[in-house]
């Protein structure tokens, strides 16, 4: 094994160009997410077994309401989370394979010069490119994220949807400003300023930001509309 292969088998597996390491808060809210539903199952069944016909005796009460009052609690936060994170992941958006698989390839590949393939070539929120760059600001962007990606999920599991996509709306300028707004090169750049400041015509989407910096995405062309 070279030294690439022991630092990789060190560290983790190879998952769509980035390495897998165990211990991050997804992984800890995926396990404890397993963990209390295998605890609440137990508990069930010791219920059944120890406590059959005593099902109102003093301890069997003490077990029900830790079955299925205050474990259910936990799994409901913990399992909300590690749903919620998981949705962030290219792998995740990934899943739905007959519509991105063009897009996560032009993500990973290096010879690529879309924004998305410099963005992760540049290491811009490894691992959840997809999500950062199309999640609007705070907690309403967020919402607005995952309603539109449930929307998807019907579309896609239902066949309901045609190719090649379409976003419903124009990529706002905003998501690429929210991180670029104040960087040291884009500021250095006369043409994204007035008076010191982002010029209007890109705060107010006149001029868009992939008129000058695209394509977005470098993908083959897609032709075969689902029925």
């Amino acid at each position: 094994m070279n030294l690439v292969g022991a630092a990789e088998a060190a560290t983790g597996a190879i998952h769509g160009g980035e390495v897998v390491r165990w211990g991050s808060a997804l992984d800890w809210a995926i396990a404890l997410t397993v963990g209390i539903s295998a605890l609440i199952v137990l508990g069930i069944i010791v219920s059944l077994v120890a406590f059959r016909g005593r099902q109102t005796e003093g301890s069997a009460l003490w077990l029900h309401l830790l079955t299925l009052g205050v474990l259910p609690l936990g799994l409901l936060a913990f399992g909300n989370f590690a749903t919620l994170e998981y949705a962030t992941e290219v792998q995740f958006c990934g899943s739905c394979h007959l519509t991105m698989k063009p897009y996560i390839d032009d993500l990973h590949n290096q010879k690529s010069q879309s924004l998305a393939s410099l963005h992760a070539q540049n290491r811009f929120a490894p691992g959840t490119e997809c999500y950062s760059c199309h999640a609007n600001y705070g907690i309403h962007g967020t919402l607005a994220a995952k309603m539109t990606g449930l929307r998807h999920v019907y579309k896609y599991n239902t066949g309901t949807y045609h190719l090649p996509l379409k976003m419903p709306e124009p990529f706002e300028n905003t998501l690429c400003l929210k991180c670029h707004n104040g960087a040291k090169r884009f500021m250095a750049q006369d043409i994204h300023l007035e008076n010191g400041l982002v010029s209007e015509e890109l705060r107010t989407n006149k001029t868009e930001c992939v008129q000058c910096h695209g394509p977005a995405h470098d993908i083959p062309q897609q032709k075969k509309a689902a029925s």
